[in-house]
């Protein structure tokens, strides 16, 4: 088990994690991808054995409901995310199920997630799934489950476990666990967005940049809030955008938290905290704030005015 690390720079290019704050939800039924396709911001028809998909679960008003991967496991999608998002979405998700042959499967126990890099974990995915999947976003699916790729360069796997495929995982007992606060700081380095029950049902996808990671097609046909979001686009509608900040010291904070920008002598509401992660000696957060935001400014916790964030860059463009 790796031990307490102090600074992102220090992330050792070998480990795996339990993700255990993640929900697994099995949509089946002839007409999943059909019932699906209307429901959410991907493109559900691109949905393949060997091909993940990357969206998100709004209301009629455009306010984002959750953000989840989206899989291709035994003829059945699986949509992957936060335990608390999960839990806003679903009873929205399965709100028209009723008039269409799509079934929805809540079963916690039947799946577990895990998170990691390296070689030694490529050998153990090479052994459960036959391959590894090469390029960002390509998945490969089997008895054990779900093997997801994530990045192209600095590349993460997301494992989705069946009972079968964690037992075969816990044969290797040579792998290197870590806590998934490693696997947070490299979502947030990568300017992933992810809902909780305080920030679910609060912004419209762009403001979480998911039009810059793909999680949004503007090609499909209507799908819930659908008219807000074209809107949002070709209107130029949105002013805000999810940033990356740092702290160069520990600091315990919950998404939701509000941060404030400096005005003159003053401070005023500046941004909502979607997710953080703490190390020994640096704290990372991806915060929703004004789109027109600088690099390198400066940003504080309303409720902590000591923690005193800078803003990082972004790996993609929001242009």
């Amino acid at each position: 088990m790796i031990n307490t690390i102090d600074t992102a720079d220090t992330i050792p290019a070998d480990f795996i994690c339990r993700l255990d704050d993640l929900h697994v939800l099995n949509i089946s039924g002839e007409e999943r991808i059909k019932y699906l396709q209307g429901q959410v911001t991907a493109d559900m028809t691109k949905l393949s054995a060997h091909d993940a998909l990357f969206g998100s679960h709004c209301d009629f008003k455009g306010k984002t409901w959750n953000i989840f991967y989206a899989l291709e496991h035994n003829e059945s999608v699986l949509f992957v995310s936060h335990k608390e998002s999960a839990a806003a979405s679903l009873p929205e998700l399965k709100k028209y199920g009723v008039f269409a042959k799509v079934d929805f499967v809540d079963e916690p126990t039947q799946w577990s997630c895990f998170g990691g890099q390296g070689q030694q974990l490529e050998a153990v995915i090479s052994k459960l799934f036959g391959d590894i999947p090469a390029e960002h976003l390509q998945s490969l699916s089997n008895a054990n489950g779900v093997v997801l790729a994530l990045g192209s360069e600095n590349k993460r796997f997301m494992l989705v476990l069946t009972p079968e495929g964690q037992a075969q995982l816990a044969l290797h007992e040579t792998l290197t666990y870590a806590d998934k606060t490693l696997w947070e700081v490299l979502d947030i380095k990568t300017g992933i967005a992810e809902l909780r029950a305080a920030t679910s049902n609060e912004f419209v996808p762009q403001m979480m940049n998911l039009q810059a990671l793909d999680g949004i097609s503007f090609n499909k046909g209507c799908y819930m809030g659908q008219e807000v979001v074209a809107r949002t686009k070709f209107l130029g509608k949105n002013k805000r955008a999810a940033f990356i900040l740092k702290a160069d010291e520990s600091v315990n904070l919950l998404p939701g938290d509000n941060l404030e920008i400096p005005v003159g002598e003053n401070w005023r509401k500046g941004g909502t905290v979607l997710r953080s992660a703490t190390l020994g000696k640096e704290t990372w957060l991806l915060a929703v704030v004004a789109n027109d935001t600088e690099v390198n400014s400066i940003m504080r916790l309303k409720d902590r005015p000591n923690a005193v964030f800078t803003v990082q860059s972004l790996p993609y463009s929001l242009e």
